[in-house]
């Protein structure tokens, strides 16, 4: 089959290719003009289609520079090249600090969800450690969420996997009960026999040592570490004593390995649980350090302060009370909590940070406020 083309179609469908290089060539201009309009200050932008829709949104320390690299790249990666293509124009926001622009972003990636954001949209799964402490003899028990029924949470842990092999610690440290039935027994079950568990479901002085190892086990999970490392002691030398010294190391090593995790997960629950996060963050050993007061996914206020006071600090947080009991949650806790988190991670020579429970009892502000303007003072431990 032969076909025929007219000069005529042909000029034609060459005269719309031309047309339409041309608009894609001052639409491509068009968005050059507004990113060099951008400002050089951290921020959250968002590339949108000819209707207004979000494509795309992201933070930067400096708007402008980061939006501007997205032109170079379009050079060398597609998924850039298809989005700009796409895009009529472009929104920004203006923000505070980096960690600011990073709530905001992670806020209206959840509000918005563009294209080509798709896989950041969908929200990590949050794991916890439940112990139901109305029941006589309470198990270890994971949950997806944390819920308001009176249960104690901890966590969130990282990952299913971290949660089932915390699990697994303590019972092997603690004889802590692994069965659910709630039918008293008249003799000892395997655990009991294998001494991984105290054997409460007998009773009397069975259950008075599950109650010892419960309040181990609380000790731990709050951070308690002293109380319990007396125990340990204790255990690690009845141990050796009885020449069973792999055992006693290996206790040891499953024990520091649960409280490295504990203090790297110390960093969520602070975000989480707590009322508001005090933050220094000092980029420059020789230049001022800039305070945030963070809460509940909002940069609440900042301040640059080259000769620290602590009661004067402790002051301006105190007059934020108000203002953070009026804030609205943002964005879920686990999400916050995870920004605050990567943020804190990917700058922790230069931050530290204290939790703030409350702001109405002014010693405990105080000390906490002198805690985390000292300059030896670790970052990214919880305090206690």
């Amino acid at each position: 089959m032969v076909y025929y083309h007219s000069r005529a179609a042909s000029q034609g469908a060459s005269s719309r290719l031309k047309r339409t290089s041309a608009a894609a060539a001052n639409r491509l201009a068009s968005l050059r003009d507004i990113a060099r309009s951008l400002p050089e200050t951290p921020g959250v932008y968002l590339w949108q289609n000819e209707d207004g829709v979000a494509l795309y949104v992201g933070k930067a320390v400096n708007v402008r520079s980061r939006v501007m690299s997205y032109f170079s790249a379009m050079r060398r990666d597609r998924r850039v090249r298809d989005m700009v293509s796409r895009a009529h124009g472009i929104r920004h926001e203006v923000a505070a600090t980096e960690l600011e622009a990073l709530f905001r972003e992670s806020a209206l990636i959840k509000e918005l969800k563009p294209y080509f954001n798709r896989a950041l949209l969908v929200s990590r799964p949050a794991h916890y450690l439940k112990l139901d402490r109305s029941k006589p003899d309470p198990v270890l028990q994971s949950a997806r969420e944390a819920s308001d029924d009176g249960c104690d949470y901890f966590g969130p842990f990282r990952s299913g996997q971290t949660l089932r092999e915390t699990i697994a610690y303590l019972h092997d440290v603690l004889p802590l009960r692994k069965c659910a039935a709630q039918k008293p027994r008249c003799k000892p079950c395997l655990y009991h026999q294998m001494n991984t568990c105290a054997a409460p479901a007998l009773g009397g002085i069975y259950r008075e040592r599950h109650e010892e190892a419960l309040e181990k086990l609380f000790d731990l999970l709050d951070g308690r570490e002293d109380r319990v490392a007396i125990w340990l002691q204790e255990k690690r030398d009845r141990l050796s004593d009885s020449l069973l010294f792999e055992r006693a190391a290996e206790i040891q090593q499953r024990i520091d390995a649960f409280q490295q995790a504990r203090r790297r997960d110390a960093i969520l629950e602070a975000a989480m649980q707590c009322r508001c996060v005090l933050v220094n963050h000092q980029p420059f050993e020789d230049e001022a350090s800039r305070l945030l007061l963070v809460a509940h996914g909002h940069v609440v206020s900042t301040r640059e302060i080259l000769a620290p006071d602590a009661k004067e600090v402790a002051g301006w947080l105190r007059a934020h009370g108000p203002v953070i009991r009026s804030l609205t949650v943002q964005q879920s806790p686990v999400d916050a909590a995870l920004v605050f988190r990567r943020w804190v991670n990917s700058n922790r020579r230069q931050v530290k940070w204290v939790a703030m429970p409350s702001l109405d009892r002014s010693e405990d502000v105080l000390e906490r406020v002198r805690y985390v303007l000292q300059k030896d003072a670790p970052g990214n431990v919880a305090f206690a």
